[in-house]
């Protein structure tokens, strides 16, 4: 049932997307513009875009990462040390995987753009911070938007450079189309 509810809200953003640039004369569906209804729809979620975030990695800051993809998207690829979370987690059973491990650590969530992982971060940064997270961010534009700077990327194998697209939709997000596969390589 969540899996469905996740698809719903999607195509309402997508339908919001299209109706506000229609009325404004933008193009319909951007990652920009997924971006910004994202910050619209989880306003108390912090962003952290790819830049500041890849900068904090280069420090070696105690980082959670949180993939909130389902299984074959992560498999196609991920963020170096990212954990898979299944975007549907209870509250509680996501707080006995994860509550004893962000003490003191900086819990970044992401998906392919940002609703997923927004979604979740909302559920739970209240929590975390209790728990002793330093901070909670979702990754501004999410995998996509790290796929589409060129960003590294790995999977079981190693290094990669594709990516899973969701589906036709969503994956017209992704800038390099080549790249984008619903399987490993």
């Amino acid at each position: 049932m969540f899996k469905r509810l996740d698809v719903i809200a999607a195509l309402l953003i997508a339908a919001t997307l299209f109706a506000a640039s229609e009325l404004h004369g933008r193009e319909p569906f951007t990652l920009d513009s997924v971006r910004a209804q994202v910050v619209r729809d989880y306003g108390g979620v912090s962003q952290l875009s790819t830049q500041a975030f890849a900068a904090r990695l280069a420090r070696r800051p105690d980082v959670l990462l949180l993939d909130v993809r389902e299984e074959d998207e992560y498999a196609v690829s991920h963020l170096a040390d990212a954990v898979r979370v299944d975007p549907d987690i209870w509250r509680g059973t996501f707080m006995n995987r994860f509550g004893e491990n962000v003490r003191g650590k900086t819990v970044v969530f992401y998906c392919s753009v940002g609703v997923r992982s927004s979604r979740l971060a909302e559920r739970v940064r209240t929590t975390l911070k209790e728990q002793g997270a330093k901070a909670v961010y979702n990754l501004d534009g999410g995998i996509f938007a790290w796929h589409n700077e060129r960003r590294p990327l790995v999977n079981a194998k190693g290094e990669t450079d594709f990516v899973h697209p969701f589906d036709s939709y969503w994956g017209q997000l992704v800038k390099r189309g080549e790249l984008a596969r619903k399987s490993p390589e």
